[in-house]
């Protein structure tokens, strides 16, 4: 009896941190990484699905091939405009997101959002954002108006992608699940080790 408890716990344990792990692995948290486009009057038009609730983050990116305070300058991030007397900004952009037949939300870089990201990667100037739900089918259509040139050598990427909540949501249940499979485990395997010494002494 213990011995089957015991390969129970073990399998069951096992079992919920690899389909923690698969289900983590398939969330599409950036369903939309495209080229920016660099002239004035383009736009960019990107159907996407989603497969996780949260809000969504529409955001620009550039590398970091370009000094980082005139990467500031260009993405107009930076928050002395003294420093970008001589480099306009190289981001202007209106963007309408729409969903389940209609127009869900729509905005422009004129408004403030949450604060640029600087990393190893380059930075990340976010331009709008909306709620999305699991399931659902959206479309993002962002039409340029600014002449983004100068930012060419960044390679700069329009994307759409979940906040960093839900990131820091996933992490946390992640180390639930893992400490609850470890639990399973380790109980599976003191009831196998309890059956097999048991088994010795018969």
């Amino acid at each position: 009896m213990k011995t089957k408890a015991g390969l129970a716990l073990v399998v069951l344990g096992i079992g919920v941190f690899i389909a923690w792990k698969w289900w983590t692995g398939t969330r599409r948290l950036v369903p939309v990484n495209v080229a920016m486009p660099l002239a004035a009057g383009e736009s960019v038009t990107s159907p996407f699905k989603l497969n996780y609730d949260g809000v969504y983050l529409i955001e620009i990116t550039a590398g970091p091939k370009i000094p980082i305070d005139a990467l500031h300058c260009l993405l107009g991030v930076e928050a002395d405009s003294g420093k970008c007397k001589d480099i306009p900004t190289a981001v202007g952009a209106n963007w309408v997101v729409s969903g389940n037949g209609g127009e869900l939300k729509r905005g422009s870089s004129n408004e403030l959002h949450s604060a640029p990201v600087q990393s190893s990667q380059g930075v990340t100037r976010v331009i709008g954002e909306f709620p999305g739900k699991a399931g659902g089918s959206y479309r993002l259509q962002v039409a340029f108006t600014a002449d983004a040139r100068g930012l060419a050598a960044a390679n700069p990427r329009l994307k759409v992608a979940v906040a960093s909540i839900a990131y820091t949501d996933l992490e946390s249940a992640g180390v639930l699940v893992f400490a609850a499979a470890f639990i399973c485990v380790m109980f599976g395997v003191i009831l196998l080790g309890i059956a097999f010494f048991a088994k010795g002494r018969g």
